[in-house]
């Protein structure tokens, strides 16, 4: 067999142009099915990256309308009826929701109060104010840099602290080590705020965003309290709620749900809910990655074609190596060495041309990951089975020419020329 496969590649250099055209629809092939399998396996790992850190094992809680479903995690879409205060959870309904439930490791209250420029001078940064509690930080990961996030003496006494991003730090003070302490005026649309910054976390900026520190708009968080004395409702619509690390998400929320749903029997209109968005994650990633394979299907058609290449170039060989085939019969060659050595050629056309491809869809991989600025997810079952599948596809169609070889009467052999 490995004086087969040392004719085979003896074969393959013979022929040097004759092969590459026969492996270029094996080449295409595989490097195809790599590169796709590659970069879906990186687009997969990126949007679920991306849904983890919305907070895929949090916990929503709010109202909806009765007359309407329940919102979906997606759902950017709003009712255009807004719930009224009484319609809402109360600050005692919350602390109430967190008694009753010890898994609860911390809750998430917000209230925007709109966009505006925070300036210093003549140094400006956009920036969104939001309310926030201390809760909020734990809840949404926030990176803490330099200073504290907001604690519950601050919002118990309304103060006017802030904590403002590494990006504004950076567009103001030129540094991010001499903004705490400093203050800063944030020119909303209809009045001018003052605050004492107090922290400096670290804003995750966007691959794709160019923009200069103080054109990107990013948060400022004060206390809720301090953003619910100018807006128009006083309890909140929604909340997010983050269990302990070991919490079954599913169980605490379907207990969140009829827990809302209890609180809110008594309403008319509006009708409490809970949910997480970990099914959503994982129906994602299971389409994503049903995508990929249905692509790289689509791309594998090619290797079929490649497969008929190899069996014509491979009849070809045949005719033109009669005279050769009689003349080893003769000899005292069998059948089954004949069909051996023209297997062996065909095999080794697909394994090269697939160690190619692969070589190819894997630098295509990496390239395309380069571009997305994420690493490349390569996937060692996948490239090992890419190989078998190109030693199998030069069996499969070199089997028939091998066996006409096989069967090539010695007499008729030598008379051709």
């Amino acid at each position: 067999m490995i004086d087969n496969l040392l004719l085979a590649l003896e074969s393959l250099r013979a022929n040097k142009l004759r092969s590459f055209l026969t492996m270029l629809g094996i080449i295409i092939g595989i490097s195809s099915v790599i590169s796709i399998i590659s970069l879906g396996n990186v687009v997969t790992a990126s949007v679920t990256n991306q849904m983890q850190g919305l907070g895929v094992n949090n916990v929503t809680v709010g109202v909806h309308l009765r007359s309407e479903e329940a919102p979906s995690p997606y759902d950017e879409t709003l009712s255009a009826v807004q719930p009224k205060d009484k319609d809402r959870f109360s600050m005692q309904q919350i602390e109430s929701m967190l008694a009753n439930y010890p898994d609860i490791e911390a809750i998430s209250l917000t209230e925007e109060l709109g966009r505006g420029k925070a300036r210093i001078g003549r140094k400006y940064s956009n920036m969104s104010l939001i309310g926030v509690n201390p809760g909020y930080s734990r809840v949404n990961n926030i990176k803490l840099l330099q200073g504290r996030t907001i604690s519950d003496a601050d919002v118990q006494g309304n103060r006017s602290v802030i904590v403002i991003s590494d990006q504004t730090a950076q567009a103001l003070y030129g540094s991010s080590g001499s903004a705490i302490g400093g203050n800063v005026s944030v020119y909303m649309e209809r009045a001018i705020k003052q605050f004492t910054i107090i922290g400096i976390y670290r804003y995750e900026q966007s691959q794709f965003m160019t923009s200069s520190s103080r054109d990107i708009e990013t948060n400022g968080f004060i206390p809720v309290t301090s953003a619910k004395k100018e807006a128009a409702f006083k309890n909140f619509a929604m909340i997010t709620i983050m269990p302990h690390k070991n919490t079954d998400i599913n169980l605490i929320t379907g207990k969140l749900d009829t827990y809302v749903k209890h609180l809110t029997q008594s309403n008319s209109d509006w009708e409490g809910y809970a949910f997480n968005m970990q099914s959503e994650v994982e129906s994602m990633t299971t389409m994503m990655r049903t995508l990929s394979v249905a692509v790289a299907v689509i791309a594998g058609i090619s290797l079929l074609v490649g497969g008929i290449g190899v069996m014509n170039i491979m009849l070809v060989s045949v005719t033109e190596r009669t005279h050769e085939i009689g003349v080893r019969k003769a000899l005292g060659a069998r059948d089954h060495q004949i069909r051996q050595q023209f297997v062996a050629e065909a095999m080794m056309l697909s394994l090269v041309g697939g160690i190619i491809g692969i070589m190819i869809g894997l630098l295509a991989g990496a390239g395309g990951a380069l571009l997305m600025n994420t690493h490349a997810v390569f996937s060692p079952a996948v490239i090992g089975g890419t190989v078998l599948f190109s030693m199998s596809i030069g069996v499969f169609f070199g089997y028939y020419p091998a066996n006409q070889a096989a069967k090539l009467n010695p007499i008729d052999a030598l008379r051709y020329e």
